[in-house]
């Protein structure tokens, strides 16, 4: 890949368990003392999105290739499904991450008093999702 070419499979992020989401919304609307609370989440590790696919592979049992598009490729793969600002600010906020581990919060720790669930965990426990792909549009 040319040095001018930006490496997005090594952009790193923080995914959070859609589980320790609810559960800190949850508990910030029924428990005294959140009001006006501003809350970042995230999970407990920094991971590029080329290993985030290799998690993925790793807890079905097969290998999954990390396919690199260029921002122009990822343009027209995402025309008229996602807005172009969004496609935009996802391309800037990847290529600003590229090559630095992403902040990890303690917020749900904090909250729950418990650890966030690790992105392998995530998928462990979401394998069948993954297995079945994603559901047809109608």
């Amino acid at each position: 890949m040319p040095s001018s070419v930006k490496n997005y499979g090594a952009a790193e992020t923080a995914p959070v368990d859609e589980r320790d989401v609810a559960a800190v919304a949850a508990r910030t609307l029924y428990q005294d003392g959140h009001a006006g609370g501003d809350y970042v989440l995230t999970g407990p590790e920094s991971l590029s999105q080329a290993d985030q696919v290799s998690i993925i592979g790793d807890v079905l049992g097969r290998r999954i290739e990390f396919e690199q598009l260029s921002p122009d490729e990822f343009r027209i793969e995402t025309e008229g499904s996602w807005p172009r600002p969004v496609v935009d600010m996802l391309l800037d906020a990847w290529g600003a991450t590229i090559g630095r581990p992403t902040f990890i919060a303690s917020t749900v720790f904090d909250t729950l008093g418990s650890a966030p669930r690790s992105f392998r965990q995530s998928v462990i426990d979401n394998a069948a999702a993954f297995m079945e792909g994603p559901t047809p549009s109608s």
